[in-house]
């Protein structure tokens, strides 16, 4: 357990997308599939009804029923709409509601993330005035709930930004791995022995293709009033630049969440959001292929690249591959450097997950890219490195 560093040089992700030619990019983590072809034409419609103007800074009704339905299809849990203060709310992306939570709880405070952590966590916490702290885990991704206990309490009892929050990521960016129950339940004790307050990130649950279920936090004994739960549609949807996702939670936690994304956002995207509304819950079978297609990309660059001496960690999810480079090679900047020179292909080294060296040659992979692009990439990299 440590307190995060600063001094530590990390590689920019944005500045090697920038760098690295789109048939290359295994960098950023968004999906460069194309979009739902009945999405964009609901879109098309709407804006060209003039359906675009301010709405209500926690949604569109419409799409908050439909993200309800869908909470409660997968994830088990009742969401009443029409509940006043609200305990749901469309956000700009996940990252908006993330932003609101900040601004809400942790000016003055400190929140606790896993590493390799997600850089945005800990960019949008210190941000808005508040302090990051590191939970290092051991090479197979595994924290001891023993320590955590005692870390926490520790954080909690000082002076000067007290410990008030866990952020928890599962699937887990950048390494795609599940938590299980076990391990959960274990992040539950500390948080209501602490009395903290828990935001769970599941950006990536419809990703999860092994044999760890995905499992909300919020589900847990007497969580639901400690938890604020995150989601987005930009990966599972192809919409990143859409700027929509959704913040669930106990009313009272979300009220002040609501009212923070008001100041700063006003609303969400209105049109955009009324189009999606039709299309969320109209196919039964959506994520099942959308899994199924990820499996197929996640098992073929795996494959490929363990032929190259890559070992790429077993998350249990299929967005990202978290991946240890050939031996031989301890400086994944420095290996990621030579991909882009030799192959025009590039990831994103470990180090920008992390204040430890423990993952410094490791490298992030995201396969949300068309089969041909994976396929060129890997070929290329196969090439670099004979």
């Amino acid at each position: 357990m440590t307190e995060a560093k600063s001094k530590k040089v990390k590689p920019d992700i944005r500045a090697i997308t920038r760098l690295v030619p789109p048939a290359g990019n295994l960098v950023q983590g968004q999906s460069e599939l194309p979009i739902d072809p009945q999405l964009a034409k609901e879109a098309a419609d709407i804006i060209a009804a003039s359906q675009n103007h301010y709405g209500g800074s926690e949604g569109d009704a419409g799409l908050r029923t439909a993200v309800a339905e869908k909470i409660k299809k997968y994830n088990g849990i009742d969401i009443d709409v029409d509940k006043k203060p609200v305990e749901l709310m469309v956000t700009t992306g996940g990252t908006g509601a993330l932003i609101g939570i900040a601004q809400s709880y942790l000016r003055g405070k400190a929140a606790l993330v896993f590493e390799p952590y997600y850089p945005y966590h800990r960019r949008i916490i210190e941000e808005f005035g508040g302090k990051t702290e590191v939970v290092e885990q051991d090479d197979e991704l595994i924290f001891d709930g023993d320590l955590l206990l005692m870390h926490c309490r520790q954080l909690k009892d000082r002076k000067e930004f007290p410990l008030s929050m866990i952020i928890v990521c599962s699937p887990a960016n950048p390494s795609g791995k599940v938590l299980t129950q076990a391990e959960l339940e274990v992040i539950a004790h500390v948080a209501k022995e602490l009395d903290l307050l828990v935001v769970s990130d599941e950006v990536y649950e419809h990703y999860v293709m092994g044999d760890t279920p995905h499992t909300p936090i919020a589900k847990l004994p007497d969580m639901w009033e400690r938890t604020i739960t995150v989601n987005s549609f930009s990966k599972s949807w192809n919409i990143s630049g859409w700027r929509l996702g959704y913040a669930y939670g106990d009313s009272k936690l979300l009220s002040k969440v609501n009212n923070a994304v008001n100041v700063v956002y006003v609303c969400p995207v209105t049109p955009l959001q009324a189009a999606l509304s039709r299309v969320l819950m109209s196919r039964e079978n959506y994520y099942d292929e959308l899994r199924e297609k990820f499996r197929k990309k996640r098992d073929f660059v795996t494959n490929s690249l363990a032929e190259l001496g890559f070992k790429t960690y077993d998350s249990g999810s299929g967005f990202y591959l978290w991946t240890r480079i050939p031996e031989g090679n301890n400086d994944a900047i420095k290996f990621n450097e030579m991909l882009m020179a030799k192959a025009e292909v590039a990831g994103t080294p470990g180090a920008a997950f992390a204040d430890s060296d423990r993952w410094d040659n490791y490298m992030r992979i995201c396969v949300a890219r068309k089969d041909g692009i994976l396929e060129g990439a890997v070929e290329r990299i196969r090439t670099a490195l004979k």
